[in-house]
């Protein structure tokens, strides 16, 4: 998906800023958000087994924290690319919410 991410970045007029950019991979992280939420409800999570829990929070942790990982891969791939444009977008508006629900899905594993 990052990798798409960037082709859009890249070709389109409209995405290739940082004030467009930024608020399209917010949206993609507040999804990724919500597919957690709705995959780990608080009301429903301990009528599962212990083992189940903690196959869903372990899951869970490793999306979101793929979707980070996956960022800084592709950054590190623009700036090794020699591009002029880099990916500097503010990482506390694209990574708070996705940090924040890795640690409690991380959490509920300890």
């Amino acid at each position: 998906m990052m990798s798409a991410l960037r082709m859009v970045w890249i070709i389109s007029r409209h995405y290739n800023r940082d004030e467009r950019m930024v608020p399209l991979m917010e949206r993609i992280a507040n999804q990724l958000c919500d597919r957690v939420a709705r995959s780990i409800n608080v009301r429903t999570l301990f009528s599962y087994q212990p083992s189940e829990i903690i196959e869903k929070c372990t899951e869970a942790k490793d999306m979101l924290e793929r979707w980070k990982q996956a960022y800084y891969d592709v950054r590190a791939e623009i700036e090794q690319s020699g591009r002029d444009s880099r990916w500097e977008f503010d990482n506390k508006r694209l990574f708070r919410l996705t940090d924040h629900m890795a640690i409690i899905c991380n959490d509920f594993i300890a």
